[in-house]
């Protein structure tokens, strides 16, 4: 099913094509992005592939679901699972909004909101930068904390 077709196509699997397609589409216009946002992220060279694939004229190449997945902020897995057929649906609930579990579970800010969304957005390259720098600031945070404490002990002394 995913990736252009060779010959004709059999009827589930263009019926699974423009059922992937419509929710690509929705989900696109559901982030605000446009088809040159899309192409722009995914690397096409023009709007048709775009078009084609919220169509169903193409499916989607097997080698980019996932690049796919990141860039419609979607569970890379289940959108894959969606596209070949295994799943009917991906079910939103949560996967518009992150939720973090603590004692209960809550939204997030629209700050955190949107480093998340913005850090799906990066490639798995500039993910893991984020990550190291992240790693390097609670490192630093903690020390300045210690280092806080010292001298608040020093004072009172």
């Amino acid at each position: 099913m995913p990736g252009k077709s060779r010959g004709r196509v059999k009827p589930e699997d263009l019926a699974r094509r423009k059922k992937v397609g419509e929710f690509i589409r929705r989900r696109r216009l559901e982030l605000n992005l446009s088809q040159g946002d899309m192409i722009r992220a995914l690397g096409y060279k023009n709007r048709n592939s775009i078009s084609n694939v919220e169509i169903g004229r193409e499916g989607l190449p097997l080698r980019r679901i996932y690049q796919w997945a990141d860039v419609l902020q979607l569970p890379r897995d289940d959108f894959f699972r969606f596209v070949i057929g295994e799943l009917e649906d991906i079910a939103l609930t949560g996967y518009k909004r992150a939720r973090i579990k603590d004692q209960s579970e809550r939204v997030l800010a629209d700050g955190e909101q949107e480093l998340i969304e913005n850090f799906r957005r990066l490639s798995k390259k500039y993910q893991d930068r984020v990550r190291e720098h992240v790693r390097e600031y609670l490192v630093v945070e903690s020390k300045e904390a210690i280092g806080g404490r010292r001298a608040v002990k020093k004072l009172r002394r």
